[in-house]
């Protein structure tokens, strides 16, 4: 075979790589793919300040998706029935209310000030698999004394859940007789109490967790009206129950409904795979592409299945027992930095082999003819690189994989669950598997065709060069969403 062809070949296989590479070469986050419009791991606070004429008003609300309230619920469901009693949510809701009001600090002209529980209500929105989510409505209230027509500068700091990511919005809503000198919480209620998430500020919501403001009285005082209550809670955007979800919740785990839930748990998989934002994808599929075999395929597909599936089962395993001491959405970004440092040594590898061996050797034969040979073998994939890519492919878990998970195990349908995550582990493979399968392929069509070009020498460095750069662009934004650049 000549030099040229099998060069141009790679150019070709390298740049079809690339622009799937463009396509998407990121790392997934947790908040991807969920019911909940800001994720299925968020946390999310509101408060509205509304100062009036001798007193102020602080209307909070907490918002949990799936995975939190599921966690939370070991304190909720006391008898793990399943079922939130009138007694158990009445419990619950007199401690959480207590905790939360510790975690918010108020004061008016440097003096604290003192909020007390005027209303409050606790609902269980539905969310994804038939998991719940907890929605907490406060209306909060404390007396001000020896209030004039003089400024007032009120600071007020929220600073329940500050590790957890979610939305963090603070309004500001003055009353009757005050008049809003200045403040750095907006007057404008941007998710309506956090019912409506503006799809625009999905990828970057608001984080503000403290406010400070100027009122003055403008005439005289007002009557202290009656609590108004709190509005009825509804699901914080929309949760539509999928087919996966009700199957997963079926009363009846027929034979029928098995098949039908481990199809579907395959064909989600498989549209996780193909998904924007997976660089996984691109680097197996091209690394099988170079001088690999179906065999090479099918053996990443195996590798990136059960790295997949052990990966959700760690994660369901810290949402159960550890989250205490690390919290899901912490863990991902360091997972995402192993993913792609480990892609980005497999890149360094091949760039250094290329660097040292790439370059045609001259050998001389006995007639004084000089010939230059070219190894094969620096083409090959090694089954040790192979592995070491279908780890760092599947290391990070799906969160919609895990809320499948978690909500087998609130059903008490462990074996289903851990039979749904094995099936979309071998979806997403399959896809895997088969973009492999399928550049082998072409490859090997394209050796029966001759071209000759100079440019293509350039191709051995090109390959190593992708993979250097998918892995570096995984660990820069894993380590960027970790806090340490």
């Amino acid at each position: 075979m000549r030099w040229g062809p099998l060069l141009l070949r790679r150019g070709i296989l390298a740049l079809l790589a690339l622009l799937i590479l463009i396509g998407g070469s990121t790392v997934s986050h947790p908040q991807i793919s969920s019911a909940h419009p800001l994720g299925n791991f968020t946390i999310n606070r509101y408060s509205r300040i509304e100062p009036d004429p001798g007193h102020i008003s602080v209307r909070y609300v907490l918002d949990m998706a799936e995975i939190p309230t599921f966690q939370e619920m070991a304190k909720i469901d006391l008898d793990r029935d399943g079922q939130v009693t009138d007694h158990e949510g009445a419990d619950y809701l007199r401690n959480k209310v207590e905790e939360l009001k510790d975690g918010q600090f108020l004061s008016v002209n440097d003096s604290p000030v003192r909020l007390d529980v005027v209303d409050q209500q606790l609902t269980f929105p539905a969310g994804q698999g038939g998991l719940p989510t907890l929605r907490l409505d406060l209306l909060l209230r404390g007396r001000i004394d020896k209030m004039d027509g003089a400024e007032h500068h009120l600071y007020y700091r929220d600073d329940n859940y500050r590790r957890r990511i979610g939305w963090k919005e603070i309004v500001v809503k003055p009353g009757k007789g005050i008049s809003l000198l200045n403040s750095t919480a907006p007057q404008h209620d941007r998710s309506d109490e956090l019912r409506a998430y503006p799809g625009d500020l999905l990828s970057s919501p608001p984080n503000q967790e403290e406010a400070v403001l100027t009122f003055e009285l403008v005439g005289p005082g007002q009557e202290i009206s009656a609590a108004q209550p709190a509005a009825a809670a509804t699901a914080p955007g929309p949760k539509s129950e999928d087919t996966l979800t009700s199957l997963v919740t079926s009363h009846n785990l027929s034979l029928t409904v098995i098949v039908l839930s481990f199809l579907t748990a395959l064909g989600l998989g498989a549209l996780h795979a193909v998904s924007p934002g997976h660089g996984k994808t691109i680097m197996a599929a091209y690394l099988v592409g170079t001088r690999g075999t179906p065999k090479h395929a099918l053996f990443l597909g195996f590798t990136v299945t059960l790295s997949h599936t052990l990966g959700v089962l760690a994660l369901g395993l810290v949402v159960l027992y550890a989250s205490t001491i690390i919290t899901p959405e912490e863990l991902y970004p360091w997972l995402g930095l192993a993913s792609g440092g480990m892609v980005m040594a497999i890149g360094v590898w091949l760039l250094v082999t290329r660097l040292r061996r790439g370059q045609p050797q001259p050998h001389t034969h006995h007639h004084g003819h000089i010939h230059v040979s070219h190894s094969n073998d620096d083409w090959r994939v090694t089954w040790k690189k192979l592995a070491a890519l279908g780890v760092a492919g599947g290391l990070v878990p799906s969160a919609s994989a895990l809320v499948i998970l978690l909500a087998a195990i609130s059903l008490h349908r462990i074996g289903f669950g851990l039979l749904l995550i094995l099936a979309f582990g071998a979806g997403m493979a399959g896809v895997l598997a088969g973009t492999g399968m399928l550049l082998v392929y072409a490859s090997r069509l394209m050796e029966r065709f001759q071209f000759h070009s100079q440019l293509s020498r350039a191709t051995p460095f090109v390959t190593a060069l992708i993979v250097l750069v998918v892995g570096l662009v995984m660990a820069l934004r894993s380590a960027s969403q970790a806090g340490l650049i």
